[in-house]
């Protein structure tokens, strides 16, 4: 099962990655990510006819704190993508996203594996390879720092998110996607940014909102039946996704070096995620 949704969690948001890059380069970034909050906290509203689910103030709080920080993870992955290349940007953002959980686990009395020191360095040593981009130019290392800065947001939203009891159900997922929607609209009003997509754009906003709210509900779902390792390393291979539907669509720079940092990425945070 967690097999399952970890996979799903990968193919789900890496398309969904995709269409919001997409999106970021034709309207504002915080207009993107509002369409696709709004729908997929929508989406999780559905979903929850189908999983049984008690409400419990502690676990809505946990998404609701996670909310807090998903939207701003969003915002900067898709920008950064828009402003550099998915190639550059997704791995990044992967590698932060699966070592904040692990920094998590240290800091509330866990020991570092033997595996996760040999992930990181894989990870890392991954990552000078697929960030080697000359052909962007100084775009290459703004990309490594919206990944950062995304990654870093992402980690922290997944690992509130991944607390939660399996008796909560979907809950999270709708208060994470709800509250990032509340404060980035609110943000939204004051710098005068449209809440939404227009409606020529409206099929990939839909399409987007849907994967990612579904996506982060496999992840909850995945990480109350399994442990927040199992499913990080079952959700691992999002970049991968997005990469090559970023190459293959939008013609982003895609050189064959940049697919073996990918791979080693992509191994290095199972890895990670396996200690």
């Amino acid at each position: 099962m967690v097999l399952a949704l970890g996979i799903y969690f990968s193919i789900a948001i890496g398309v969904g990655d995709f269409f919001g890059a997409y999106l970021a380069r034709r309207v504002h970034s915080f207009t993107a990510v509002i369409t696709f909050l709004g729908i997929g906290g929508l989406t999780a509203l559905l979903m929850m006819i189908a999983v049984e689910s008690q409400f419990a103030a502690g676990n809505a709080g946990l998404g609701a704190a996670g909310g807090l920080t998903v939207g701003f993870a969003l915002v900067l992955l898709y920008h950064g993508m828009a402003v550099s290349s998915a190639a550059v940007v997704s791995p990044v953002t992967a590698v932060i996203t699966a070592l904040i959980p692990v920094g998590w686990d240290i800091g509330t009395g866990g020991s570092l594996a033997g595996w996760v020191i040999v992930g990181i360095a894989i990870a890392l040593a991954g990552l000078a390879v697929t960030t080697f981009s000359p052909e962007l130019g100084d775009r290459a290392l703004a990309g490594v720092g919206w990944g950062l800065a995304s990654g870093t947001c992402f980690g922290i939203s997944l690992t509130l998110i991944g607390q939660t009891d399996i008796d909560s159900g979907l809950w999270a997922t709708v208060f994470q996607r709800f509250a990032a929607f509340a404060v980035l609209g609110a943000l939204a009003v004051v710098r005068r940014i449209p809440w939404f997509v227009p409606t020529a754009l409206l099929r990939p906003g839909l399409i987007g909102g849907v994967l990612t709210g579904s996506g982060v509900a496999a992840f909850v779902a995945g990480s109350q039946r399994g442990t927040l390792s199992e499913i990080t390393v079952t959700a691992s291979m999002s970049p991968a996704v997005t990469v090559v539907l970023a190459a293959v669509f939008e013609k982003h720079p895609f050189r064959w070096w940049q697919g073996i940092g990918l791979a080693t990425v992509v191994g290095g945070v199972i890895l990670i995620g396996l200690g």
